[in-house]
C-alpha cells in the first residue's frame, strides 16, 4: 500500500490512528497499553505491507525468521563473531540475489527489501557489539515491520527507535503534535503528488525522446529530474514523519534541504542522511575510516560511494554516478585540508552562493546518469544541452504541467492572449520548485516551529484536499524498488 493512495489516506490511516489514540488515551495500565499497542503496530504493519502482493510478504517473513535464528545464536554467547559475520553475509547475499536476478533471470524484486535488510544487518551488528542490551521479540518485529518507515526509511538504529516509541507510549497525548503532524502530512503529500509527479511527466518524456530535445528542454529535463527525485523521496519521508508525529513519536530526519549544500560533503550530510550514517557506521569505520592515513581515507571514501552506486542499481550508469560523487568528495576533502586564508563576509557569502550553485549543477549532472537507461543516453542528453538549438517546447514536454485546476484559471485571464501562455505552468512549477528548494524551510522543521492558527489550518486543508483529489494521476514511489 502506497502512502499516496486512497486506501491509505481514507481507510488505513484513519482506522489505525483511531485505534492507536483510543488505546493510548483510554487504557491506564501501562503494561496492558504497551501490549495492545505493540500488537496494533505489528498487525497494522503486516496489513500495510501485505497489500503489495503476498509473495513480498513471504520473502519478508522468511528474512525475519532467518534473522531471528541468527539473533538467538548470538545471544547464546558462543562463536558470536562467526554468527554475526554469517548473518550479515547471508543478508547481503539475499539482497544481491534479488537485485541481480531481476536483470538476469527476470525475477520479481521484493518491495523495500533493501531497507528492511539494512535494518536486519544493523540489529545483528548492534546486538553483537552490545549496543542492544535486551532482546524482545515484539520490539524486534516492530522495528523491522514498522509501516511508516519500511518502504523508504529512515534507517534508524534499534535503540533510538525503540526508546522513542516507548516514550511515546508513556507520554500524555499531545493534541498540538497531532495538528502539526497533519500539517506535515499535507506538505509531504503536496511535494509527492503535486510537485514530484508533475515534474515526472516532463522527465519521462525528456528521457524517452533525447535525440529530439532542444537545448532548453534538455537542460530542464535534467533539472526537473533533480526536483522530481527530491520532492518524491523527501515528500514520502515527510509523510512517514507526519504519521509518527501524530502518534507522538519522532523519526530521524532524512532530508535537510540538500540542494542548499555548499559542497558535496555538505550535500551528503543533508541527503538521505540515515543512509550516509548507515554506511559510515557499518562500512566506512570498519574499513578504517580516516584513522589509517590520507590515502586509505580517500580509498575508503571512494569505495563507499562506489558501493552506494552498486546498491542503487545494476547498470553501469549507477557505477558512474557513484564514481562522480566519490571523486568530488575526495577532491573536496583535499581542498578543505589546505590552509584557509581570512575572508571578509562578502567574499565568504559569495563563495557560499557559488558553492551551492556548483554543487547543485554537479549533483544534477550525476542524477542524469542515475536516471538514464545507458551511459550513451546520458552523454547524448548533455550533448543536446549544447547543440539542441533554441526553439519552442514540444507540447508533450510542457502540457504535463497544465493541471486542470491551474489551467482553467489561466484561461480566464489575459495571459491567454500571449504566445507563452501554453508554457506558463511549466515556468510556474519551475519557479515554485526552486523557491521551495533553495529558499524555503525544511518541511519537518517548519511543521515543528510554525504557529498553529487559522492560516496553517487552511493551508493544511487546501494541500490535503488538492493532493488527495489528484491521486488518480500519480506515479509510484521512486525509491520503493531500491
Amino acid at each position: 500500500m502506497l502512502f499516496n493512495s486512497y486506501e491509505f489516506m481514507l481507510l488505513f490511516l484513519p482506522i489505525f490512528l483511531a485505534a492507536y489514540l483510543l488505546i493510548r488515551t483510554k487504557i491506564k495500565d501501562y503494561k496492558k497499553k504497551e501490549s495492545l499497542l505493540n500488537i496494533l503496530m505489528i498487525l497494522g504493519s503486516l496489513i500495510f505491507y501485505s497489500l503489495f502482493e503476498i509473495k513480498n510478504t513471504v520473502i519478508l517473513c522468511m528474512s525475519i525468521f532467518l534473522n531471528i535464528n541468527v539473533i538467538n545464536c548470538i545471544r547464546l554467547k558462543k562463536n558470536t563473531k562467526i554468527w554475526m559475520i554469517a548473518g550479515v553475509a547471508v543478508n547481503i547475499a539475499i539482497l544481491f540475489f534479488f537485485k541481480y536476478s531481476v536483470v538476469y533471470a527476470g525475477m520479481f524484486f521484493p518491495v523495500a527489501i533493501s531497507f528492511y535488510t539494512f535494518n536486519q544487518i544493523s540489529y545483528i551488528v548492534d546486538l553483537y557489539r552490545g549496543e542492544i542490551k535486551e532482546y524482545d521479540l515484539m520490539d524486534y518485529l516492530i522495528y523491522i515491520l514498522f509501516f511508516p518507515k519500511i518502504l523508504q526509511g529512515p534507517l534508524m538504529g534499534f535503540a533510538a527507535f525503540n526508546d522513542g516509541l516507548k516514550k511515546a507510549y508513556k507520554d500524555d497525548m499531545d493534541w498540538e503534535k497531532l495538528m502539526r503532524g497533519l500539517l506535515l502530512l499535507s506538505m509531504g503529500l503536496f511535494k509527492k503528488v503535486i510537485l514530484a509527479d508533475t515534474f515526472a511527466k516532463a522527465v519521462e518524456y525528456g528521457f524517452s525522446a533525447i535525440p529530439n530535445l532542444g537545448r532548453m528542454e534538455a537542460i530542464l529535463t535534467a533539472v526537473f529530474y533533480s526536483f522530481q527525485l527530491y520532492f518524491d523521496f523527501s515528500g514520502y519521508c515527510d509523510i512517514a514523519a507526519s504519521v509518527c508525529m501524530m502518534m507522538g513519536f519522532e523519526l530521524s530526519l532524512n532530508f535537510n534541504s540538500p540542494y542548499k549544500a555548499v559542497d558535496i560533503g555538505d550535500f551528503w550530510d543533508r541527503w538521505h542522511i540515515t543512509l550516509t550514517k548507515f554506511f559510515t557506521k557499518y562500512v566506512y569505520i570498519p574499513l578504517g575510516g580516516s584513522r589509517k592515513g590520507q590515502l586509505r581515507t580517500y580509498l575508503n571514501i571512494f569505495f563507499i560511494f562506489l558501493l552506494s552506486g552498486i546498491w542503487h542499481g545494476n547498470g553501469s550508469t549507477f557505477v558512474v554516478w557513484g564514481i562522480m560523487h566519490g571523486v568530488l568528495s575526495i577532491i573536496t576533502r583535499m581542498l578543505k585540508r589546505a590552509k584557509k586564508s581570512e575572508e571578509n563576509q562578502i567574499v565568504a557569502e559569495g563563495k557560499k552562493i557559488c558553492g551551492t550553485f556548483f554543487t547543485f549543477v554537479y549533483v544534477t549532472a550525476a542524477w542524469v546518469f542515475f536516471r538514464a537507461s545507458s551511459i550513451s543516453d546520458a552523454l547524448l542528453l548533455f550533448k543536446r544541452m549544447f547543440v539542441g538549438g533554441i526553439r519552442p517546447f514540444y507540447s508533450t514536454f510542457a502540457d504535463g504541467f497544465n493541471l486542470d485546476e491551474i489551467w482553467y484559471v489561466i484561461k480566464m485571464t489575459p495571459l491567454m492572449k500571449f504566445s507563452f501562455a501554453w508554457d506558463f505552468c511549466l515556468w510556474l512549477f519551475l519557479i515554485a520548485g526552486g523557491v521551495i528548494i533553495f529558499l524555503g524551510k525544511n518541511a519537518v522543521m517548519y511543521s515543528k516551529e510554525c504557529k498553529i492558527n487559522l492560516g496553517t489550518t487552511v493551508l493544511t486543508a487546501v494541500l490535503l484536499v488538492w493532493s488527495i483529489i489528484s491521486f488518480s494521476g500519480v506515479s509510484t514511489f521512486l525509491y520503493m524498488n531500491f
